[in-house]
């Protein structure tokens, strides 16, 4: 049995050091938290859990002058047979409706997005020299956002395992 300094010596540990272990937890798994969003958007939805928009039928994209000038059926089509929707692998979404974006074409935007640590938080965003800001712009920062099926899931896979290993370092069994 434990003596009161001992209890006393891993609740100080647990309690100090928490914070830091959850930072370090999305750290270590910032790909998993990318992966995440990626599905998202392929799934169509931003970290809100919305359906991006504008989609295919009111996206002013299709009412200026170009290729696509009044053609978002036709485009709806093309984007359903380069990129079907399709349930996400990790998250298990839903696929996305045929009138939602995935802002997938040839990957390069989902290849922008990134993680990295800032103070206590991991910052999700997308490098500056390609479209990823322009289309952060069109849809809004909540396309970056870590939705609650994405926390559900780093909760259940990463987070409680990687607690449950600092609690054991810290004494606790």
């Amino acid at each position: 049995m434990a003596t009161v300094e001992e209890v006393f010596d891993i609740i100080d540990k647990i309690a100090t050091q928490f914070e830091e272990q959850v930072v370090l937890c999305m750290v270590e798994n910032k790909h998993t938290m990318v992966m995440a969003i990626c599905e998202q958007l392929y799934s169509g939805l931003d970290g809100d859990g919305d359906h991006l928009n504008p989609n295919y039928d009111n996206d002013p994209f299709f009412k200026e002058e170009g290729e696509w000038y009044n053609r978002a059926d036709d485009y709806k089509a093309w984007k359903n047979a380069i990129t079907p929707p399709m349930s996400s692998s990790m998250l298990g979404l839903p696929p996305r409706p045929d009138n939602v974006p995935n802002l997938f074409i040839n990957g390069k935007f989902y290849s922008e997005i990134f993680a990295e640590r800032k103070d206590m938080e991991l910052n999700i965003d997308v490098n500056g020299s390609g479209d990823g800001p322009s289309i952060v712009s069109k849809w809004g920062n909540e396309i970056l956002n870590i939705g609650i099926t994405a926390v559900q899931y780093f909760n259940e896979e990463k987070l409680i395992p990687h607690l449950k290993e600092f609690y054991e370092q810290c004494g606790y069994k």
